[in-house]
């Protein structure tokens, strides 16, 4: 299936890598989206709606940037998308990019679930208050950081969402 997008022009897709979000994304309508991952071993991916080849979200595994990141589902959450609670479940995260590195921030209150065994998704709202919708993404403090070195990054970081996404663009 051939998908026009805005950031890569036009691509080719597997029809059984696109994700259904019935409820849509907070705030949008789209219900058609595909991963797209632009460098085979990224941490940075793009939820590009098929519906509109101008929506498109980086996300990110939240897990690889905040130690201990959870999400707990209600029943009825995993209802919406057809899972189990002992089922394993895609989590990603928003990421709101800014000119500033240090200004770029991960929303963990409104995380994505990815039944990625029924292709469904789900953006829910955590209301413990554990996390916020615009964690710093980047320390300030310039000798930590965030990324695995190259002896770190395999493909096996994201098992699961190696098996959806759509790897183009490579360089």
């Amino acid at each position: 299936m051939n998908v026009m997008t805005l950031r890569f022009g036009n691509i080719e897709i597997d029809e059984d890598r696109v994700i259904e979000m019935p409820d849509g994304m907070l705030g949008f309508t789209d219900r058609r989206f595909i991963i797209i991952s632009p460098d085979k071993y990224g941490q940075f991916f793009w939820l590009q709606s098929l519906d509109d080849p101008e929506l498109a979200f980086v996300v990110t595994d939240p897990a690889l940037f905040v130690q201990g990141y959870e999400v707990n589902l209600t029943p009825d959450e995993y209802e919406r998308i057809k899972m189990s609670p002992d089922s394993e479940a895609i989590i990603l995260a928003v990421v709101t990019m800014a000119p500033d590195v240090f200004d770029i921030t991960l929303n963990l209150q409104g995380p994505i679930v990815v039944n990625h065994e029924k292709m469904l998704a789900k953006q829910i709202v955590l209301e413990e208050g554990r996390y916020a919708t615009k964690h710093p993404l980047f320390a300030r403090d310039l000798s930590f950081s965030p990324f695995p070195t190259d002896d770190e990054v395999t493909p096996a970081l994201l098992p699961s969402l190696g098996k959806i996404a759509t790897i183009c663009c490579n360089h």
